[in-house]
């Protein structure tokens, strides 16, 4: 019984987890949406050099900013999936030395 809650939960677990990868990746493109609607609006209508130089700007630095994030999120996600959810799942015991800095030898 036990063994078939853990199982459960484990899935429930892992269904968060991608829901909350597809959410990441929500906001990315939503943030994306901003920085575009923001170089627009500094644009405005009869544009002068002095706004071009603004919404280019603002694109390049809005969607570099958003590209880094991104590429955060995809090197530390699939860590965390890696280490904490397939070792929990997979019945991983670590069996090693105990870590005492302090301990003098």
């Amino acid at each position: 019984l036990w063994d078939t809650y853990n199982m459960a939960t484990g899935i429930l677990g892992d269904v968060l987890s991608y829901i909350r990868l597809y959410a990441l990746g929500l906001a990315g493109g939503m943030l994306g949406g901003a920085f575009n609607n923001l170089a627009g609006m500094v644009l405005g209508d009869a544009p002068n050099v002095l706004q071009w130089v603004s919404f280019v700007l603002i694109l390049i630095i809005g969607h570099l900013l958003n590209l880094c994030m991104s590429a955060l999120g995809a090197f530390v996600h699939p860590l965390r999936l890696s280490f904490v959810e397939y070792f929990k799942n997979s019945g991983y015991e670590g069996k090693g030395k105990l870590y005492e800095p302090f301990k003098l030898s």
